[in-house]
């Protein structure tokens, strides 16, 4: 085989690697990846205990996915990763963020809100109070966070700042006991990565990236106590299968909204 030929060849596999990786999934999943490597890494195993890519099941019979768990004495940090570039605009009440890049602007989902599901969930999964969950978004990747004092102190752009976020907790709140039962509760509840979970899972969560794209970015506020909704997808029933609003102090308030 000449060296041209060689040559060529390395040229077309570098780049359809460089293709790939600008697909959403996989520049997702690669900061995933990232962020978990340095956990592990950076976290003392004898007080941290690191779980990625969590799935469990939410409050309306879906599910919802959790990029990373954290299990410490001083709470449990529940981790939401964002690998995206250019400019974040957005504040700590909004319902969407904007990513831009150049002249292209996209919006996507307050990813504090779509951590706070996750949080009201683990937190039945696991039989815990709120009071012990700690949020935590990081942004890998990012040019800029713009209106910076808008956002919360929770929200760190490299692994550094992640690690450093973490360990100004340092007052326990947890047991050896209670951390390992936890564990085990966790372990239970956490659903098998399978084929048709992350289909039903993928579908939930297209849904919620339709809403945003056709504009619809107005979280309502609960009728019967004011909380704010969560968008979610009925399971079972005449509406199986169709999104609808639900409460997000369920079960406590079990207020429904239809989407038309």
């Amino acid at each position: 085989m000449s060296v041209a030929i060689i040559g060529f060849s390395i040229f077309l596999i570098m780049f359809f690697i460089a293709l790939l990786f600008k697909q959403p999934a996989v520049k997702g999943k690669s900061g995933e990846l990232f962020v978990a490597f340095f956990l592990k890494r950076m976290l003392n195993k004898e007080e941290y205990r690191v779980f990625n890519d969590v799935m469990i099941p939410d409050d309306a019979g879906g599910t919802t996915q959790i990029d990373h768990v954290v299990l410490s004495p001083y709470g449990i940090f529940v981790i939401e990763t964002k690998n995206m570039k250019g400019w974040i605009f957005g504040d700590r009440d909004s319902a969407t963020w904007t990513q831009q890049i150049y002249r292209c602007k996209n919006k996507f989902q307050n990813p504090f809100r779509q951590n706070y599901k996750h949080i009201l969930c683990l937190a039945q999964v696991v039989d815990l109070p709120m009071e012990v969950m700690k949020h935590v978004v990081i942004f890998t990747g990012v040019d800029e966070i713009k209106n910076r004092e808008k956002m919360p102190e929770a929200l760190v752009t490299c692994v550094r700042e992640l690690i450093a976020y973490i360990k100004t907790f340092d007052q326990p709140v947890l047991s050896a006991a209670l951390l390992d039962h936890t564990e085990n509760l966790l372990k239970q509840q956490r659903l098998a990565n399978t084929y048709a979970t992350r289909r039903g899972h993928v579908k939930h969560v297209q849904s919620i990236v339709n809403a945003i794209n056709n504009g619809d970015d107005k979280v309502p506020v609960c009728p019967a106590c004011g909380g704010t909704m969560v968008l979610r997808t009925a399971a079972k029933g005449p509406r199986a299968g169709k999104d609808f609003w639900g409460c997000s102090k369920y079960p406590q308030c079990r207020c429904t909204i239809n989407i038309n």
